[in-house]
């Protein structure tokens, strides 16, 4: 069937869609595996997966060629360095509505979806002509515990703990929120004619609330499908766990959301919540001790913050360790 959205552009939906897959990857090739194998399993076709390889390591890489060339439906654009998670999304993004997808899931290296997960996705967003982005509920990969269906996205407030945010709305029908976590998210062609990309001067955290807001922005929704799910590892806030470089982006990435979408208000609300989560998790891994390399970064992250940096991160951090 023809599906016209409220800008006039026109795609074809149905049980036969084309769907691309992409899945941005850093160094974890063994992930990547895990995740084509439940690929694999998926009801839904006719579908392809495009597996954007960040530069990694080259043991890491001919270990992805070696999974990908099980698989007849499975491609590996290998990039020749990091352009972090935004920038490998991107690729993959425009890779895949070129080879004529009428939607692309965007999947973390270290998800893994039920078999029903792509149809339910996709049904969805065909039955809603202002759906832009869709996605399903996200569990915990260890405990099993649910960890997001859908997020209260509010830019003043942005420093709070996602969990303090979380959408608690029951029942199996899809509905509009306006955010998700960025573990897996299916956007509509129509979408990404009228969004674009993803912003890629942020590397790595925060752009998928960057594009939240765009996409919102654009008139488009954002749903949350709660009756499928995707199982993910490794959930990290600023309290625990993280990498200096995930420390530094984190740091500073928040500032440079208020900078594109901040208004003088929000910049009130922002500034006191943004100093007291870093002063918070600095003086957490002071008392942790032997965290100083995550204590410079946070620093470094907050300075360059200010100073307006984007773009990739100091190289030291890019080679010293994933996100």
């Amino acid at each position: 069937m023809i599906r016209r959205d409220p800008s006039g552009v026109s795609a074809h939906v149905g049980p036969e869609a084309t769907v691309g897959i992409v899945v941005p990857t850093w160094n974890r090739a063994a992930g990547v595996r895990r995740c084509l194998q439940a690929l694999d399993q998926l009801r839904y076709r006719p579908f392809f997966t495009i597996v954007v390889d960040n530069g990694s390591r080259e043991e890491e890489r001919a270990i992805l060629l070696e999974a990908a060339g099980q698989r007849d439906s499975v491609e590996v654009l290998s990039l020749p360095e990091n352009r972090g998670f935004a920038g490998a999304v991107n690729v993959g993004l425009a890779v895949a509505f070129r080879r004529g997808a009428s939607f692309v899931l965007v999947l973390n290296d270290d998800a893994e979806v039920a078999a029903d997960l792509l149809a339910a996705l996709v049904e969805a967003a065909a039955a809603d002509p202002a759906a832009g982005v869709v996605a399903p509920r996200v569990v915990d990969a260890e405990s099993g515990h649910e960890v997001s269906r859908g997020e209260r996205l509010w830019l003043p407030l942005v420093c709070l703990p996602r969990t303090w945010l979380r959408v608690r709305r029951r029942g199996p029908a899809a509905y509009a929120v306006s955010g998700v976590l960025g573990v897996a998210f299916l956007v509509t062609r129509a979408c990404y004619q009228r969004v674009g990309p993803l912003a890629d001067s942020f590397f790595a955290y925060y752009e998928e609330v960057d594009y939240w807001l765009r996409v919102r922005a654009a008139g488009l929704q954002i749903l949350v499908v709660p009756s499928v799910a995707v199982r993910h590892a490794g959930f990290r806030g600023f309290a625990g766990g993280f990498t200096p470089l995930a420390a530094y982006l984190k740091a500073r990435n928040l500032p440079l959301l208020l900078r594109r979408h901040g208004r003088l208000v929000d910049w009130m609300f922002f500034v006191p919540t943004y100093a007291a989560l870093i002063a918070a998790s600095a003086a957490l891994y002071a008392l942790r001790g032997r965290q100083w390399g995550v204590l410079t970064a946070l620093s470094r992250g907050v300075t360059d913050a200010m100073c307006g940096v984007s773009g990739p991160p100091p190289l030291a951090l890019a080679e010293g360790g994933g996100g």
